[in-house]
């Protein structure tokens, strides 16, 4: 639909410029989904959502001398605004398709989880959104069915964070919060579900590989008898960090590491995040941090 019928709040007759007449005015349209997709057996996202297009269209007039005449209202057509309209989540449902939700992490409940992806967020992607990786339709799908590749994000932690590498090679000084956890254990931070992973193959659009974790930032997160507090360290039994690594890797908490993204799937349907799409990520607490400086030191309250 490329020229909806508007429903406007008030009168599109303007007596003059801004400062003459400012008032203005809200415009409401309906835009109809028939339900179609490409594919609708499919599990792929890809198949399961579409475009849709419309162009914002007023109507007005004006009564200033010497514009164009008033008895003959003139049209307008805004640039293009698109709809996206899915079958991915349960029920059917659209959104705008150009808008970028942000997940915010609860900084105060897992500040080692925030400090981290804080770090490489800004530090290395200098604040880049993150492409999102599905997995699968359900606990029943396939691993990778939904996104175009058919990559299992477990697939990317595999590279960064091999089986057993938080146990046996991860930093020793990290800290599990038995306390809460009895079964907690350590654990291997990094962005797996999403092609920035350094994991993702470079043939799978992944925008950083690389073949090893190793390669990553390296950090490990300590939380301090004396006060309490929790630290995010260098992992210094290796060289200090260039930030020009194109990944981050750090051992922290399973408990932490598994809190921290523990409301994600439910953002993920809530804002109706299909294969690829675009989100960024808001650490609260950080904004006077300043990650210019070559030595990062941030307090976080």
């Amino acid at each position: 639909m490329d020229k909806p019928a508007y429903a406007w709040s008030g009168n599109l007759m303007w007596g003059g410029s801004y400062d003459i007449d400012p008032h203005e005015e809200t415009g409401t349209a309906t835009v109809q989904w028939s339900g179609g997709v490409k594919d609708e057996l499919s599990t792929k996202d890809q198949d399961l959502k579409q475009d849709m297009a419309f162009a914002p269209f007023a109507t007005f007039s004006t009564s200033v001398p010497e514009t164009f005449p008033t008895d003959n209202s003139q049209g307008f057509v805004g640039a293009p605004v698109y709809t996206r309209c899915d079958m991915v989540y349960s029920p059917a449902g659209c959104v705008m398709r150009d808008y970028m939700p942000g997940y915010v992490f609860n900084t105060k409940k897992t500040p080692a989880a925030a400090a981290h992806a804080w770090l490489v967020q800004e530090k290395i992607r200098k604040g880049a959104p993150l492409n999102y990786l599905p997995d699968r339709r359900g606990s029943t799908g396939l691993h990778g069915e939904r996104n175009k590749y058919g990559r299992d994000p477990d697939a990317n932690r595999r590279v960064i964070c091999p089986d057993k590498w938080a146990a046996e090679s991860g930093h020793p000084a990290s800290t599990t919060v038995t306390d809460i956890s009895a079964s907690d254990v350590l654990s291997c931070d990094e962005f797996a579900a999403t092609y920035n992973s350094g994991g993702m193959p470079a043939d799978m659009e992944g925008t950083n590989p690389v073949t090893s974790g190793d390669q990553c930032l390296q950090t490990f997160s300590r939380k301090l008898t004396s006060s309490g507090n929790w630290h995010l360290f260098d992992d210094d039994r290796r060289a200090a960090p260039t930030f020009k690594e194109v990944c981050g890797r750090s051992t922290t908490s399973g408990w932490v590491n598994s809190t921290s993204m523990s409301r994600f799937p439910t953002f993920a349907k809530q804002l109706r995040l299909p294969d690829e799409d675009l989100y960024f990520v808001t650490t609260p607490g950080f904004e006077n941090c300043d990650a210019s400086q070559a030595v990062v030191k941030c307090d976080i309250r």
